[in-house]
């Protein structure tokens, strides 16, 4: 019974938050239209040759639902996947990671439509592939990947990083509503042991270096939203 009324509760919460989220620019339906979010979508370090690059743009209503949908749908196929009467039980499968993965490409899909051709689609889906690659070798690595994806807000202290502390730790902390989080654990005991975390959680990481896409003005504003976070950082943790 219980299990049955967790199943229920989940996708309700999920469409709450929908529901939220389109009524959140006002209540005419005028205010709808000419409603704008700030989109921001950061990518440092590729591949560890300290490339990248950063886009801010305002979108419209619309395509905040457009880019709400698709973490939605990957936040209740996440929830499918670690169900106890799935393939693998609460473990995720190669099979349903590959899905999931499938899903986040998606997402960079619609943020490239989003954003138009100077956002780099492929090279931002091989990046999401060369980290999702890492979380799933299970063996050690100093850096830990971490893919966290779900509704929420995200906090960068020193965003701008205009101070030594922000250039030098570079924190991010995410408080999500409702989402998911892999990572590894540094325990020598348990090389690579996956960390997964769903629905209500915190994410932590510090010196970290990836893929951040939220639609806030991030250190400022505290608006729930999609956000998602995909890179490599130090004593990442979960709460």
């Amino acid at each position: 019974m219980h299990k049955r009324k967790k199943k229920i509760i989940v996708p309700i919460l999920i469409v709450i938050l929908f529901l939220g989220l389109a009524l959140t620019p006002g209540i005419s339906a005028t205010a709808e239209k000419v409603k704008e979010h700030q989109l921001t979508i950061k990518l440092q370090d590729p591949y560890g040759t300290g490339g990248g690059y950063e886009f801010r743009k305002l979108v419209t209503q619309s395509q905040l639902e457009e880019i709400n949908n698709s973490v939605c749908e990957f936040i209740m196929l996440a929830k499918d996947s670690m169900d106890e009467n799935s393939a693998d039980g609460s473990n995720i499968t190669d099979s349903e990671w590959g899905n999931l993965i499938n899903k986040i490409d998606s997402a960079v899909d619609i943020l490239g439509t989003i954003i138009g051709k100077e956002f780099p689609v492929e090279d931002t889906k091989y990046y999401i592939s060369q980290v999702s690659s890492t979380l799933l070798k299970f063996g050690y690595t100093l850096r830990q990947p971490l893919i966290s994806i779900g509704l929420g807000i995200t906090w960068i202290p020193f965003y701008d990083y205009e101070s030594m502390i922000g250039r030098l730790i570079k924190p991010v902390f995410i408080h999500h509503v409702l989402g998911f989080s892999a990572t590894f654990k540094l325990n020598p005991f348990k090389l690579g042991f996956p960390s997964l975390s769903y629905g209500l959680h915190r994410v932590r990481t510090f010196f970290f270096q990836g893929l951040l896409i939220d639609f806030s003005d991030l250190g400022y504003d505290r608006i729930i939203g999609p956000q998602i976070l995909i890179g490599y950082g130090l004593f990442t943790g979960f709460a």
